[in-house]
């Protein structure tokens, strides 16, 4: 059984075609442009510029009277869709050639990604990554810009994936993506849901939106995998609420045969220590070096999921092991002086309260201090949220800047300080240096420092510029003073 899908050939042309695109400045000529309606602009606006850049042929929604254009066009109903299953068939669908696991949620997803991929290494596969912090495969490794790329360029990544060898695929899949069908044309062999929680709610018009956007991997994205010839499986933590409604609509599908289901709950039946994660998941013995209860269901969650996929108790057992740390995720900064001080990516409510409570539960009697500020032109509302987290469950926190962008530093931050009500426990210091510097020097042996918010990012975005600015590197330099 197959489903039909829009292909080069359906377009009519008699020359090769060079590529496919939705930018006219990265049109070349011989390319295929389709006109996608963006947050900011309308790419059937600029028709005429793509002829005149050598379009060979035009795709969009809107009539072929009004496109007014010397070349062929095609009018489909949804041009991201058609954007997404052009490139894959230009790139000849790599997806249907390679082992490939979604992992979305609102937390998580790069814990639970570089989780998947030791795995599968210890299963004896060549992997690839795609996600938050890097796109990896074989030696090369490139910093990422959106968690999930654009269609074009993730079908590219894909077939150069394929061509070096790799066997499976792990990729981290953001609400954005699937709302712009940005992963439309893959085949997926699973997903995990790790979790939902109010994020993004400057893009998405309410939880609910969030959350059907979330739905789309395991619903439509799954179906069509199904009908390409795989069998998915998800992995959906079971201890969600939108997880389990999310496990009522997939029921019927389950029954048929079309998808597979388990859940893995919030890792409660692992123990959490100082120095790392213990216990058995259906059977697997689980030792891990990462810590926290939030990692637990992390762990949890790719051992289900790959344990639904048939792989072997060892090699999940082996690959959990094997993986010593995330990037920017709870990193430790090592010193000599016995102060504990992680840095991680936590710039939500959710991710932040679980880390600080994860800590909280370590101090054994010591010092909790908390680093944090908001991102600027995000959502707002998140912002006193988490300076009424951050100063209820820390001993002391620096209130600061975080990635100001356009608005003013001074302006976020108070924001934040309306959600702290009556606490006294905090420190409002613009300057993210010199938080870090206080905030490590107020420190003494044993006690516990978290710089929330930046995690593995390694600069600041003051105005529209980049400036170089690592929490791991200032909190070093800082403990060294």
């Amino acid at each position: 059984m197959s489903v039909k899908k829009l292909k080069i050939l359906d377009l009519g042309l008699r020359q090769s075609v060079l590529g496919v695109t939705a930018d006219t400045r990265a049109l070349k000529p011989g390319m295929i442009f389709v006109a996608v309606r963006g947050v900011s602009q309308d790419g059937h606006l600029f028709f005429q510029e793509a002829v005149q850049r050598g379009a060979i042929a035009l795709v969009g929604e809107i009539s072929p009277a009004d496109v007014g254009a010397a070349s062929p066009y095609f009018q489909v109903k949804d041009s991201s869709i058609a954007l997404a299953e052009l490139a894959a068939d230009f790139y000849e669908n790599p997806s249907h050639d390679l082992l490939v696991l979604g992992v979305t949620g609102t937390s998580g997803k790069t814990t639970t990604s570089y989780l998947l991929e030791s795995i599968l290494r210890a299963a004896g596969h060549q992997v690839g990554l795609i996600g938050t912090v890097s796109v990896r495969y074989g030696k090369i490794e490139l910093p990422s810009t959106h968690t999930t790329p654009g269609a074009v360029e993730i079908q590219s990544l894909l077939a150069t994936m394929r061509q070096h060898g790799c066997t499976a695929v792990v990729m981290e899949v953001s609400s954005h993506a699937l709302k712009q069908r940005r992963v439309h044309g893959i085949s997926f062999d699973g997903m995990i849901f790790t979790n939902l929680s109010p994020e993004h709610l400057d893009y998405h018009s309410d939880m609910e939106d969030y959350f059907e956007a979330k739905a789309i991997l395991f619903t439509e994205i799954a179906s069509d995998s199904f009908l390409q010839g795989k069998r998915p499986y998800a992995a959906l933590n079971s201890s969600d609420a939108y997880c389990q409604r999310l496990i009522q609509r997939l029921a019927k599908a389950h029954s048929a045969g079309e998808i597979g289901l388990g859940g893995f709950g919030d890792g409660s039946q692992l123990e959490c220590r100082v120095n790392g994660t213990f216990g058995k998941i259906q059977e697997i013995e689980i030792e891990s070096s990462l810590v926290g209860r939030f990692n637990a269901s992390n762990v949890a969650a790719a051992a289900t999921l790959a344990h639904g996929l048939g792989l072997s108790n060892d090699h999940i057992r082996l690959g959990i092991k094997n993986l010593s740390g995330v990037p920017g995720r709870l990193e430790r900064v090592s010193n000599s002086k016995g102060v504990h001080i992680w840095v991680d990516y936590a710039h939500k409510p959710d991710a932040l309260e679980k880390v600080i409570k994860t800590l909280r539960e370590m101090r054994n009697g010591k010092k909790l201090i908390t680093v944090f500020g908001c991102g600027g032109d995000r959502d707002r509302k998140k912002r006193p949220v988490m300076g009424q987290i951050a100063t209820q469950w820390s001993d002391q926190v620096w209130i600061t800047s975080d990635n100001p962008r356009t608005e003013e530093p001074d302006a976020i931050i108070t924001e934040i300080v309306q959600g702290v009500g009556n606490a006294q426990n905090f420190t409002v210091q613009v300057d993210r240096k010199k938080a870090i510097f206080e905030a490590v020097a107020s420190a003494r042996p044993g006690d516990l420092v978290l710089i929330a918010g930046k995690g593995h990012e390694d600069y600041q975005i003051i105005g529209t510029q980049k400036v170089h600015f690592d929490d791991r590197e200032v909190a070093a330099e800082a403990i060294r003073c």
